[in-house]
């Protein structure tokens, strides 16, 4: 009887050699993404955004989240408003720090697109829509006749041809006024009628309604509008310049509609359920929207059931009157009294060179952004205690006792640090009530960052486990993934995240990592001590005679 070994998966019997080659490349778990921060526009920027709503005409749902990783790009999506000046805070927090790795963008909004039209007496015509959906479409100018300014939306305009000049060109223009904010300045201190209007698509020099519409069937056009099906020649197609000469100089797009519900914000919710985000900036600030219908919505939906832990960063009271008063931040604070729920205090001020005194006070959201931003910059093990943002001030300047107030009641809060002269957050806590210890039995804490580090931890391995263990194309089963295997995979996963003197990391230690069966299912347990942060260091001396 010949003896049999299992090799390279099969069973060998026969006399002979046989070869195999093995990787002992060990490649390292994956990190979730830890940056990457949500933003739901329950109405905080009417009139502005773009896209369509997560109701809209031209795209719907999950097509109607929209996904940015550079300012420019974001800040060119939203054209102003509020949110327009809360992107430079979650994508630039301070001068040379890393904000935001990635910002999801979704409106809780039905919408209608804006169309425009241009029509020949004869030879047809040529409709198109605007996929930035609602108001925003729609074209707003300022003055008549040669003196017209396009100050926001879409239009176009008609030209004569510069090949040949007996024909047209049709450029179609958004106007880049990002609206004025309370104090009367444009968000980007850009007057309205210093806005310059942007050209974003020209035509090819067109004499026939024909060569429009097949522009409008090209890739380039259909990124920015879609041709409508009432779009069509007549006759021969002919455009004559009668056609043209009746053209106001701007042609206003029109149509465009948006209407917030609560419903809009239902299917929002229900969208987001599995995406793969950390940070959530809620709209519903300060102390009177705080726990407005929309705002429990949220709130609800991610403590309850959003995939993963996630962490909402809300705006509270913006000065030294809305602090400690009735429904002032620590009222907040102690509304929300949960480790999933970051509150942050006071209006905070900024350079300005249009302010009359060079400053300009900017409200809650604004705060929360560079909060937000400054938090998904940081790896979870980072502390935001201490972390500068940059402002030039704050409202509320506080006291030593009203910092140690905020922290005892849960509550967010800058203030100039005199030893690094910036603006410093005082310590990175979360809403939890229950913080008199670092670490509750219940494994909660106040520390917005042993908080990030167990919510990065579960979510790795639940992402590296389904991708790794539970997708074996061979199959999973007691033979394909045993109880050693399983033990062995998730010490290398927790190995992975112990700090170093040469990398910091998640973990500190690990113990007792154990595996027990059930029906058919693996329990895992282990025991890790996370890289918690140090707040305070104390010096004594002792004086020798």
């Amino acid at each position: 009887m010949a003896t049999k070994y299992l090799f390279d998966n099969k069973q060998v019997m026969l006399p002979g050699a046989y070869s195999t080659i093995k990787s002992i490349v060990d490649n390292p778990p994956l990190v979730a993404n830890y940056g990457r921060v949500l933003v739901i526009d329950n109405g905080t920027g009417a009139e502005f955004g773009g896209g369509s709503g997560v109701n809209g005409e031209l795209a719907q749902g999950a097509n109607s989240i929209y996904r940015f990783s550079r300012l420019a790009e974001y800040q060119n999506f939203l054209k102003g408003g509020l949110f327009w000046k809360a992107a430079q805070a979650l994508f630039k927090p301070q001068i040379g720090v890393q904000g935001a790795s990635e910002v999801l963008h979704v409106k809780a909004a039905t919408t209608v697109a804006a169309k425009m039209t241009f029509a020949t007496a004869t030879g047809g015509s040529f409709v198109f829509k605007t996929r930035d959906e609602g108001i925003i479409g729609n074209g707003v100018v300022t003055g008549t006749g040669s003196d017209m300014h396009l100050d926001k939306g879409y239009a176009f305009s008609v030209e004569s041809g510069v090949r040949d000049t007996a024909k047209w060109i049709l450029k179609v223009w958004r106007g880049s006024w990002t609206g004025n904010y309370d104090d009367g300045l444009a968000y980007d201190e850009v007057p309205k009628e210093d806005s310059t209007p942007i050209l974003v698509a020209q035509s090819p020099e067109f004499d026939n309604v024909q060569t429009l519409i097949d522009w409008g069937s090209t890739r380039r056009f259909n990124e920015l509008f879609t041709l409508d099906s009432t779009s069509a020649v007549a006759g021969t197609g002919e455009v004559t310049s009668a056609d043209v000469s009746a053209l106001d100089l701007y042609e206003l797009a029109s149509g465009g509609t948006e209407t917030y519900a609560s419903t809009d914000l239902d299917d929002v919710l229900e969208v987001i359920q599995d995406v793969d985000y950390a940070i959530l900036l809620n709209d519903q600030f300060g102390v009177n929207n705080y726990d407005s219908a929309l705002s429990t919505k949220i709130f609800t939906h991610l403590r309850d059931d959003a995939k993963f832990m996630k962490f909402m960063v809300i705006g509270g009271g913006a000065n030294e009157d809305e602090f400690s008063t009735a429904d002032g931040s620590l009222d907040i604070a102690a509304y929300f009294n949960d480790v999933h729920a970051l509150v942050v205090h006071g209006n905070v001020k900024e350079a300005s060179q249009s302010a009359p005194e060079g400053l300009r006070e900017w409200d809650t959201l604004i705060h929360s952004a560079y909060i937000a931003g400054r938090l998904a910059g940081l790896e979870p093990q980072v502390p935001l205690t201490n972390k500068s943002i940059n402002i030039a001030g704050v409202v509320h300047p506080m006291t030593k006792v009203e910092k140690e107030i905020a922290l005892e009641g849960g509550v967010i809060c800058t203030n100039y640090n005199e030893y690094m002269q910036t603006f410093n957050v005082v310590q990175g806590v979360n809403t939890l009530q229950d913080n008199e210890r670092l670490i509750n039995s219940n494994t909660t804490s106040f520390s917005i960052q042993i908080m990030r580090i167990v919510s990065q931890i579960n979510r790795e391995l639940v992402i590296n486990a389904n991708t790794e263990l539970l997708s074996d194309e061979r199959g999973v089963n007691m033979n394909t993934l045993s109880p050693g295997t399983l033990v062995n995979w998730t010490k290398n996963y927790l190995q992975s995240r112990i700090a170093t003197a040469e990398q910091d990391n998640l973990l500190m230690s690990y113990d007792n990592v154990t595996v027990t069966r059930q029906e058919d299912s693996y329990f895992v347990n282990y025991e890790i001590t996370v890289n918690g942060e140090i707040t305070k260091v104390f010096f004594t001396g002792f004086l020798l005679q």
